[in-house]
Parts: structure tokens; sequence; C-alpha cells
């Protein structure tokens, strides 16, 4: 008797995998491995400025600075800001000691919005005045 029961018992069981592995394989909803990498690394265009600015700059200077440059965020299509201070060890600064980086998803974003925009250019009112040097340079990720 325990051999008649074990063998229904093994066919409920295989019976349950059976319609399980069907359900799953029909009504699971299935993404495709690139769609998902691609939406992570989407092109971007990034915007990076490396500043050296003159020696006399005051503190008060630094920190207006700093806040014009995180008040660019409001700017449509600006996305992942960043404004920081030079820490390389390597000593291949020539002179430059703070960085501004941002990223756009256009072309058109950085030139028709970000660029002529009025808080780009009181950026640009509080920041050119106290900078020495510097470089502008983009890229495509």
């Amino acid at each position: 008797m325990n051999s008649i029961a074990d063998r229904i018992s093994v066919l409920i069981i295989l019976l349950i995998y059976s319609i399980t592995i069907v359900v799953g394989y029909f009504f699971y909803e299935r993404k495709p491995l690139s769609v998902t990498v691609t939406e992570k690394n989407e092109p971007a265009l990034q915007h990076i400025v490396l500043i050296q600015f003159k020696e006399n700059i005051t503190e008060e200077s630094l920190q207006a600075i700093e806040n014009a440059a995180y008040a660019l965020t409001q700017i449509p299509g600006v996305h992942n800001l960043n404004f920081g201070h030079n820490v390389s060890p390597e000593g291949f600064d020539r002179g430059f000691t703070h960085s501004l980086t941002m990223a756009f998803h256009t072309a058109k974003d950085r030139d028709s919005v970000y660029l002529p925009h009025p808080i780009h250019q009181e950026f640009g009112a509080v920041f050119a005045p106290n900078a020495a040097h510097f470089v502008v340079y983009d890229f495509w990720k």
C-alpha cells in the first residue's frame, strides 16, 4: 500500500511542478537584459569645467560661487551636478583647484536651454571675476 501512496504523492508533486513551470513560462513578464543595461547607460553629454581661482579669492567669494554652481540644478536638462575641490595626490593639476561637472541628455539641453539661461548667466557673473583660468570640456558618455 505504501508503494501506491508513494507513487500517487510523486505524481501529485510532478503535476504541481509542471503546472508551476508552464504558468511561469507563459505568464511571467520577461525583459531582455539589454533593455535593462541600456536604460542604465543612456548616452549623456558630460560637461566638465576645471577651475583655477585667483590667489586672492576669499572664502565668502568661494562660497558664493559654490552656491551659484548648485543653483544651476534648477535649469531644466541639468543632471548630476557636482562642484568640488581637487584631492588628487598625483600633482598633475597644473594649478586647477576646483571642478564643476554636470550631464545633459541632449546637446540641445546644453546649447539652447542651459547656456542662455538666466541662472547660468548669474553663475558666470559670480564665477568669472574670481577665476584666473578655466577649461571647459564636453564629451559624450
